[in-house]
């Protein structure tokens, strides 16, 4: 989820200390996070400065794979980072320390940071990426139930003029959060395998996941503002477009924007799960953080990831929302979240289909898969722009994707 965070510019690095006495320890820690986000890590960090440790967060944004992988100067380097690919772990196994296994991380999520028996993380967060967020009074009918029901219901509202979608299709991620759900209802088994590295991106599933695409985004009048405006839109504006300004009635996206909604909505959020054809089970693919250790010797590095590995931190920040947990002891979500944190901890106890872009890492054009934001980007555009015939336009898109793991290659 690094890439909702483009937008940080710089670094910024922020000093907590407790405010009576000398501190027991010290460790200085990166995160993706900003703003909000950023607000809650420290109020989860909390407890670790009033018992004394003195905790630097810097926020790293894009400088984050650099500055665990060791390419800046030895003064700043993190002793901890909060990590949002698993890849990491292969990239930059030589520069973290083995942990111990939590208590409460089910199996499938533990062996996403373990590497020849020894595990090199702890998960803190996770997200469920598999959601529609939407209006109630901006709906047309009920819910719907299956890809199908819901291509009719954009096809019915767009022709009365009243657009369904909102899309942020200016953060090229937001696309390929479609795709990838979309390809896990088609064909999980390929989707792994794209995820462990196969060259499986002209396979028939892949463009038939594309071509599903195009059904649905070239729907005249399925996007509030028309399809070039969703180009220049980020994804927190779109969610802005349904519930601040209702100008459409849905967004696809993750539990994460619930905080966005929260304070900029005008009405109540509902959701549903990302649709499939009736066939298919529906996809639920999730994201998420963990902390790994870079400094071997910081006392404070290691009280940190254990302080974090417990229910009682995670609690800290479940509470405010925008946040879910692999752990069932965690509870107190606000609204209905705890529905999401409980499909999370039963859907995906086994294996879970972690964000492919994530699990890709730098195996495309770009240093975390940027390539495929702009391919994607570019099929946008060549299907809800210009009206390109969907075969023509997926087999492009494929071939290109392609293309880019061959380059990275």
């Amino acid at each position: 989820m690094m890439r909702r965070r483009d937008a940080m510019k710089g670094l910024a690095l922020l000093t907590l200390t407790a405010a009576c006495g000398g501190p027991s320890s010290s460790v200085r820690v990166v995160v993706v996070w900003s703003g909000w986000e950023l607000t809650q890590f420290r109020r989860v960090l909390a407890p670790l400065v009033k018992e004394g440790t003195r905790v630097s967060v810097q926020s790293g944004g894009n400088d984050l794979a650099a500055l665990v992988g060791n390419r800046v100067a030895r003064t700043a380097a993190p002793d901890v980072a909060l990590i949002e690919q698993p890849q990491m772990v292969d990239a930059d196994r030589s520069r973290l320390v083995p942990l111990d296994r939590v208590p409460g991380i089910p199996a499938g999520w533990a062996d996403l940071l373990i590497r020849d028996g020894q595990s090199y993380g702890t998960w803190f967060k996770a997200a469920h990426k598999s959601l529609v967020w939407y209006r109630r009074d901006r709906l047309m009918g009920d819910p719907p139930q299956h890809w199908n029901d819901w291509v009719d219901t954009c096809r019915t509202m767009a022709a009365r003029g009243r657009p369904p979608l909102a899309i942020g299709a200016a953060d090229g991620w937001v696309l390929t959060d479609w795709f990838e759900n979309t390809l896990l209802s088609i064909d999980p088994a390929i989707y792994r395998e794209l995820a462990a590295g196969a060259e499986l991106w002209t396979h028939e599933h892949v463009r038939e996941a594309l071509r599903r695409l195009g059904e649905i985004w070239a729907i005249p009048g399925v996007f509030s503002g028309g399809p070039r405006r969703a180009l220049l839109t980020q994804f927190d504006g779109a969610l802005v477009d349904v519930f601040q300004h209702g100008r459409a009635a849905m967004v696809a996206g993750a539990d994460f924007d619930y905080p966005i909604i929260e304070q900029f909505g005008n009405a109540p959020a509902k959701w549903f799960r990302f649709p499939s054809l009736e066939t298919e089970r529906p996809p639920l693919m999730v994201g998420g953080d963990a902390a790994v250790l870079l400094n071997r010797h910081s006392r404070g590095g290691r009280d940190l990831i254990t302080w974090l590995g417990k229910p009682e931190a995670a609690q800290i920040w479940a509470e405010a929302g925008g946040f879910l947990s692999v752990n069932p002891a965690v509870t107190g979500y606000p609204g209905d979240l705890s529905s999401l944190a409980d499909e999370i901890q039963k859907e995906t106890a086994g294996r879970p289909a972690f964000d492919l872009s994530d699990q890709l890492g730098g195996r495309l054009t770009g240093a975390d898969g940027r390539g495929t934001w702009k391919i994607f980007q570019d099929f946008f555009a060549e299907v809800a722009v210009d009206r390109a015939p969907l075969e023509r336009a997926a087999n492009r898109a494929s071939d290109a994707l392609a293309a880019a793991k061959a380059a990275s290659s």
